[in-house]
């Protein structure tokens, strides 16, 4: 794991859960904890500085920063000063992403296509405040056979999208901070098959948005008027875990995931049917995988931490997976991923051939890859060598350190 010991975890754990439990934050413990421990290593800022490096890490600055000024912390630091700024760079960018989705979703409602809005812009209703939910982008689906029209209206707002209609989603950029995922489909088709066959014809179990009560509007039908669709809360949570777990086995996810599945769960534990969700989460082959990290997440902010032994709360499952979780960050990390690929294990010697193998499909991509990233190619093989050559020859311009960073971890001992 990271060279940020489990004390400063403990500590981040320890005043995020009294934070969004709406506790009363005892200042003697964060003066005992946080201003002792420092004068025990000489810095105040040096901790501080660790404290604010896993909020970073874990793209839990906002809501750090906002439980840490109710604990009344004041600092003339560098560290703090900066914390603060970025603090209220997010909240900025929260509000100007939130006005940017509205008029997106006015146009899905002028040309009467139906959409659902993803992920983050979910749970962040369960934060003590919206902004506080940091989110690097915006996640909707949409209706796929309106594309084509989603292209023109984005780019005519002024945004890029380099992997336009490849794979299931497609990124669209603007600066200074726009950032938008427009799903077409939820789960790649190649990627995860059987997830992808369970959400194929996801609009069947979705609930339309009407000005009544989510209990009452799937049958409401005269008061629709939105063409704005959504899941229930359990089939949410079911796609949430779905889409955590993917990011698990690909590269990692953070702290913030785990605060995410607490609240949500925390919020809505009456309501929520989990013999129903239990049943769906065994047919994802992702049941196992819930019913750990739902367990972490609840040791972790709805027990009370009161002594620096907390990592003893975990049995050895927990242990292995929330130390997965710490190194990884909010988005994983590019050592997860490469050993994820090669299909070992992290720390697992790498035998040669697999190193060779995964250097060559890297710069030649499989016909499954290129029928799903590079649909053009697929209908027109003659052409793929140019493709080959492209992704070889755009290397040292565009990928010179990524491809570099890759290789390190590739021939990595």
């Amino acid at each position: 794991m990271e060279n940020i010991n489990l004390k400063t975890y403990y500590m981040v754990i320890k005043i995020l859960g009294d934070f969004v439990n709406n506790k009363i934050i005892d200042k003697d413990f964060f003066n005992e904890n946080i201003i002792d421990v420092a004068n025990e290593e000489n810095s105040q800022k040096i901790y501080i500085g660790r404290i604010y490096y896993i909020a970073k890490k874990h793209n839990l600055v906002s809501i750090m920063a906002q439980a840490m000024e109710k604990l009344g912390f004041e600092s003339d630091s560098d560290i703090w000063k900066r914390w603060l700024k970025e603090k209220n760079q997010l909240i900025y960018k929260s509000v100007l992403m939130d006005v940017e989705r509205e008029a997106i979703q006015d146009f899905f409602e002028k040309n009467n296509i139906w959409y659902m809005l993803l992920k983050g812009m979910v749970i962040r209703k369960y934060y003590p405040a919206p902004e506080l939910r940091e989110m690097a982008d915006n996640d909707i689906l949409f209706d796929n056979k309106y594309s084509k029209e989603v292209y023109e209206f984005m780019t005519a707002r002024g945004y890029k999208s380099d992997d336009y209609n490849k794979g299931y989603h497609d990124e669209y950029l603007k600066p200074p901070a726009y950032n938008f995922e427009m799903h077409r489909q939820l789960v790649s088709s190649k990627e995860r098959p059987k997830w992808y066959e369970y959400y194929k014809d996801v609009k069947s179990i979705l609930i339309k948005d009407t000005n009544e009560n989510r209990e009452t509007a799937a049958n409401n039908e005269s008061n629709n008027t939105s063409n704005q669709f959504y899941f229930s809360d359990n089939d949410f949570y079911v796609y949430f875990i779905v889409h955590t777990y993917k990011h698990f086995l690909n590269s990692g996810m953070g702290l913030r995931t785990v605060l995410d599945v607490y609240l949500y769960v925390s919020n809505l534990q009456e309501k929520l049917d989990f013999d129903y969700i239990e049943e769906q989460l065994k047919k994802l082959d992702a049941y196992d995988f819930e019913q750990t990290f739902r367990s972490i997440a609840f040791k972790m902010f709805d027990e009370n931490l009161e002594d620096r032994k907390w990592w003893d709360l975990f049995d050895v499952k927990e242990q292995e997976m929330l130390s997965y979780v710490l190194d990884a960050g909010t988005y994983g990390n590019l050592e997860n991923s490469v050993v994820h690929k090669m299909g070992y294990t992290k720390g697992e010697k790498k035998k040669t051939s697999d190193k060779a193998r995964y250097i060559f499909r890297r710069l030649f991509p499989s016909m499954d890859t290129i029928e799903e990233f590079f649909p053009f190619f697929y209908k027109h093989k003659w052409a793929i060598p140019f493709l080959y050559i492209y992704r070889i020859g755009k290397i040292p311009f565009t990928r010179r350190k990524k491809v570099a960073g890759e290789l390190k971890e590739v021939f990595k001992k």
